[in-house]
């Protein structure tokens, strides 16, 4: 795959999840379907349990900690599968 359309997945990673919390856009252009439904709702499950937590307080620290990790996560796998 070449180097524009790694960085335009990464681009669908990092631009959908951070405006409207959907990671895997870039997986899913990739053609990694099953990658890119995973890291949708796996994201979207931790973060109702975010929002459960929020109650107790810890939630406002591990909601923008899981944004976070994805943010990162997503674009580093996106950009490294197109290496090997």
């Amino acid at each position: 795959m070449s180097r524009q359309r790694s960085m335009t997945a990464a681009a669908l990673e990092v631009i959908p999840g951070t405006v409207f919390q959907t990671f895997g856009i870039g997986h899913l252009y990739k053609g990694k379907v099953g990658a890119g439904i995973g890291l949708m709702l796996s994201y979207w499950a931790l973060q109702a349990i975010n929002v459960a937590l929020m109650s107790v307080f810890i939630g406002w620290v591990t909601a923008p900690l899981t944004w976070l990790a994805y943010t990162v996560f997503a674009s580093t796998n996106v950009l490294s599968e197109g290496r090997s």
